[in-house]
């Protein structure tokens, strides 16, 4: 059985500019409210697992995986460092800034310029 084929490349950008819309939706809105979390200092590095997570899908998996593959892998990614920044919006209140920083390089570092047209 063969396996099913990538979604065309608008697929591609529209699944992109969603996630990155929404979570700069969510920033605007947690930025703006009272929420505060009293979280332990050390619960701002949960953070990290999420943005490994995606660092290592974009740089490692990504270029390794066959194509048919490829739009799981980077769905992944870049939900991995959406996830790292909302975590970050939550928890970290001392290292928030710099890790919302990261988020929004990580989710610029999936931008799907690497698919090619068939």
């Amino acid at each position: 059985m063969k396996p099913p084929a990538p979604p065309p490349p608008n697929v591609w950008w529209l699944i992109w500019g969603g996630i990155t819309a929404a979570f700069f939706a969510v920033m605007g809105i947690l930025d703006y409210s009272d929420m505060r979390v009293e979280a332990p200092p050390a619960a701002a590095f949960l953070a990290l697992v999420p943005f490994a997570a995606s660092a290592a899908v974009r740089f490692i998996l990504l270029p390794r995986v066959p194509a048919e593959n490829k739009f799981i892998f980077f769905i992944i990614g870049l939900a991995s460092a959406e996830a790292g920044g909302l975590l970050s919006l939550l928890l970290a209140s001392a290292w928030k800034t710099q890790l919302t920083a990261t988020a929004i390089v990580l989710m610029i570092l999936h931008i799907p310029a690497f698919i090619r047209r068939n």
